[in-house]
């Protein structure tokens, strides 16, 4: 597959960073917001010379805390809008059409015009089209943003991209987040639980079995 180039000069083009601006505060109006949009335009080519010169002020984290709909405690982070959060709206701008060519076309999480009912929709198109299948898996990742290796990451992007400087951009713009030790501890101590709760069950399994469906000899063994 051939590797593209010149992507960091794409996101730094003014009209990319207006419409990521655009985006970024639809629907949204903060004091964040009103006071970058008194000086949007001036924002906006400090933003291009940043980017160009990969020179940024230091990233400053919020960790928000809410309740789903289904009662899921989730933790959001997020940065200041001025730069940050333009700046992720203009690097997925040019670089979300060249990652959604690779998914298969039943994906539907944040992609326009494939939401929750896109998903329904199909599950439901499966089961009329094979009416003897009665059952789906659903599954889930805990903590999947907040503990996934910035290596694997990176090697996806190098994967599609022989742009070092905009490698070097993603790791400013979204890798300098890390996960606490708290989080990375939580995880390594569920999975160390489920493995002793797997190889509980197994020794039971094979317990029961060995008691209740020992093979019976019938005759007299020779040797």
């Amino acid at each position: 597959m051939k590797r593209k180039g010149y992507i960091l000069e794409q996101i730094a083009e003014i009209d990319n960073l207006r419409e990521a601006d655009r985006l970024a505060q639809y629907g949204k109006d903060n004091r964040a917001i009103r006071r970058h949009n008194m000086k949007a335009e001036e924002n906006l080519f400090k933003l291009q010379n940043m980017i160009l010169d990969l020179d940024f002020p230091e990233p400053k984290y919020k960790t928000l805390t809410f309740k789903s709909d289904g009662g899921k405690i989730r933790n959001i982070v997020v940065q200041t809008y001025f730069p940050w959060r333009i700046l992720h709206h203009a690097i997925m701008l040019v670089i979300e059409p060249d990652f959604e060519k690779s998914y298969i076309y039943d994906t539907s999480a944040c992609i326009k015009g494939r939401g929750t009912h896109f998903g329904v929709q199909r599950i439901k198109s499966f089961f009329r089209r094979h009416k003897n299948k009665k059952w789906f898996v659903q599954t889930d990742l805990k903590k999947f943003y907040e503990s996934i290796p910035h290596e694997i990451i990176v090697n996806a992007l190098r994967r599609k991209y022989k742009d070092e400087r905009f490698i070097k951009l993603f790791k400013v713009a979204i890798l300098t987040f890390v996960s606490s030790p708290e989080i990375i501890k939580e995880l390594k101590d569920e999975k160390k639980k489920r493995n002793t709760n797997r190889l509980l069950h197994e020794s039971a399994d094979w317990e029961f079995y060995s008691n209740n469906f020992r093979p019976s000899y019938k005759g007299k063994v020779k040797g």
